[in-house]
Parts: structure tokens; C-alpha cells; sequence
């Protein structure tokens, strides 16, 4: 089942991925880099984190072979150097969002 988003949603979801890949810009000095987002389980549970828990990543750090969904958690932490929660620490705050 597919979740709806509201239009306060669609304006966040649009401002996180006009930052450019969050991991590419930290990590490798490369900013601008077209992103997707990505949405970040605060929590260790099933299902689709809340829309604000978001952060952008280019396909290649978000669902390639260097990307947190083939890599894992820690291994994206361990090879990038930031784990999905730090990066959306860095996101909110540059966003304003609490």
C-alpha cells in the first residue's frame, strides 16, 4: 500500500533532494550531485521511515553497490565514514526541521 503525501511532505521531500547527495558532498568533497532520497528507519523496525526522516543520496550511495540498501548500515558507515542518522542530523539542521 502506497502512502499519500501531503503537500507539506512534497515540498520536504523536494528541498531534501534538491541538497544533492548528502554522502557524496561529506565524504568526497563532490557537491551538487543529483539525489534521491532516502528514506532513514530511525528505528530498527519494518516498514517506511516518516517522510521527514529523510536524506539525500545519489543512486549509486543510496540502492547501488556502494549504497546503504546493498551495503548495510555499518558497512555504509565504515566505508563512507557517516551513518544514516548522522547524515540526517546534518540534513534536518541544515533544513531547520527538529
Amino acid at each position: 500500500m502506497r502512502r499519500t503525501q501531503s503537500a507539506s511532505d512534497k515540498a520536504h521531500l523536494a528541498k531534501v533532494a534538491a541538497m544533492g547527495c548528502i554522502c557524496c558532498e561529506l565524504a568526497y568533497a563532490w557537491p551538487d550531485t543529483p539525489a534521491e532520497v532516502h528514506h532513514v528507519r530511525v528505528k530498527h523496525g519494518w516498514g517506511r521511515a516518516s517522510h521527514k526522516a529523510t536524506i539525500p543520496l545519489c543512486m549509486p550511495h543510496h540502492r547501488g553497490a556502494m549504497g546503504v540498501h546493498s551495503m548495510g548500515r555499518q558497512e555504509f558507515k565504515d566505508t563512507h565514514g557517516y551513518s544514516e542518522i548522522e547524515l540526517l542530523e546534518i540534513v534536518n539542521k541544515r533544513l531547520g526541521v527538529e
